[in-house]
């Protein structure tokens, strides 16, 4: 199952857990930009990229578990 943006927006609106985990999501994203900018990476950048990597795919991993709740709803979303 793909989010689209409009299946995002339609649960972030309808369920308060999916909104939370996909601003969890949004600000590892902004982190991993940030860190990317730098250029170069210490060894502690790195690791914390790789951190960010897993927190963010198990945040998307969530957001997929609870957009399945709403399968019916928002398959005329996509």
């Amino acid at each position: 199952m793909q989010l689209t943006e409009q299946v995002r927006d339609y649960l972030a609106k309808k369920d308060e857990e999916f909104r939370k985990v996909y601003e969890k999501h949004q600000k590892f994203e902004m982190e991993l930009n940030t860190l990317a900018s730098k250029g170069f990476l210490s060894p502690e950048d790195e690791m914390r990229v790789n951190e960010i990597k897993k927190l963010k795919l198990s945040a998307k991993d969530k957001m997929l578990l609870i957009a399945k709740k709403y399968q019916d709803e928002i398959k005329d979303l996509k």
